[in-house]
């Protein structure tokens, strides 16, 4: 009997001090999804309507966030950078602070503050959308991603906005020499020094401007992706000419507030982190199938949509040269060189 009550004795000290170790040691456990706090609502800031594909792309993510995490994450998307008085630039700052828990956004919005980000603008980086996708499918930009975290916000997701291709009022775009003196709505420093290097006026404006700043002649023209901005805006009804020269690539992003993100139990990151990825694959797909449409509508609609040879490419590449020169110690040498092999292996 003596032998059977030390034994017993045995298993409850065991007992006891694996339910301490469970309970106190290892770190704190985050809750289980179940007796998780959700709010009634997360916000989610775009700077664009729901009908451009960046649009429908972020609807998609709130919709199959609420599928995945079974109605746990209630995603409320917000167009036309509403949560930030129309000023799209303020949307990565507003994400930081953790006063909105998502975007989407161009990467052209995020460089100003994670100046990484620009490398997917450096002029005439990208050949193709073979070399795109090569490159977002790369260890780059996963890497790129990492350069978030010390800003306080996750990357969940690559997406598109597409090749941005100009358009304008007065004449066709064949040569350089047809951008002098040209006023062209542009955003950031990186897109005026590109202008400026071609001979164009840049003018810094908010996308809630343009459409009217072209219907009365304020400025010229402008530049963005024809599936992705273009045709869902109906730009063609304030625009003459477009020149497909694919002269920047734009890439779409699904960015957290870390914060935020880091709170939520790990299955409901990782179906978060789903939500993402697949949406921004069918966004992608989408996109890529409007854009050979989309060329064909412009035509319909009256505008003159031309084509560059490699020769009349190469004089752009060649003016622009010294702003991809200056931006890339800007970016930092060993991002830029990373996209650089990527799009060397796609050739």
């Amino acid at each position: 009997m003596k032998k059977t009550g030390l034994r017993l004795l045995a298993l409850l000290v065991v007992i006891s001090f694996v339910m301490v170790q469970a309970g106190c040691g290892g770190g704190e456990k985050k809750p289980a999804a179940a007796d998780f706090k959700f709010k009634d609502e997360y916000k989610l800031t775009m700077n664009v309507t729901p009908q451009t594909m960046w649009g429908q792309g972020a609807t998609k993510f709130a919709e199959l966030a609420k599928e995945y995490t079974k109605g746990k994450v209630n995603i409320k998307v917000y167009p036309n950078a509403m949560l930030t008085g129309g000023d799209q630039m303020r949307q990565v700052e507003m994400v930081q602070n953790g006063s909105i828990d998502f975007m989407v956004n161009s990467t052209i919005n995020i460089a100003p503050t994670v100046p990484e980000f620009d490398v997917w603008g450096l002029p005439f980086l990208f050949p193709s959308y073979k070399a795109v996708d090569a490159a977002m499918a790369s260890p780059a930009a996963n890497d790129l991603f990492k350069t978030l975290e010390k800003r306080n916000m996750i990357g969940l997701a690559w997406g598109e906005n597409g090749f941005r291709e100009v358009t304008n009022n007065k004449k066709p775009i064949k040569s350089p020499d047809d951008m002098k003196g040209l006023k062209m709505r542009v955003v950031t420093p990186m897109y005026i020094d590109i202008m400026r290097a071609l001979g164009a006026n840049a003018v810094s404006m908010n996308w809630g401007e343009v459409f009217t700043s072209l219907q009365q002649g304020v400025i010229d023209g402008q530049e963005n992706p024809i599936a992705g901005i273009i045709i869902p805006n109906r730009v063609y009804e304030v625009q003459k000419h477009l020149t497909n020269w694919h002269y920047s690539y734009d890439a779409l992003a699904v960015v957290a507030n870390k914060k935020t993100f880091d709170s939520f139990p790990p299955e409901i990151r990782d179906q978060l982190k789903k939500a993402a990825v697949d949406a921004m694959k069918w966004e992608v797909a989408e996109s890529r199938k409007a854009l050979d449409q989309g060329i064909v509508l412009l035509k319909e609609k009256g505008m003159t949509v031309t084509d560059l040879t490699p020769d009349e490419l190469a004089k752009f590449r060649e003016l622009t040269k010294p702003v991809y020169d200056k931006y890339a110690p800007k970016v930092g040498p060993q991002v830029v060189k990373s996209f650089e092999d990527a799009v060397a292996k796609a050739k």
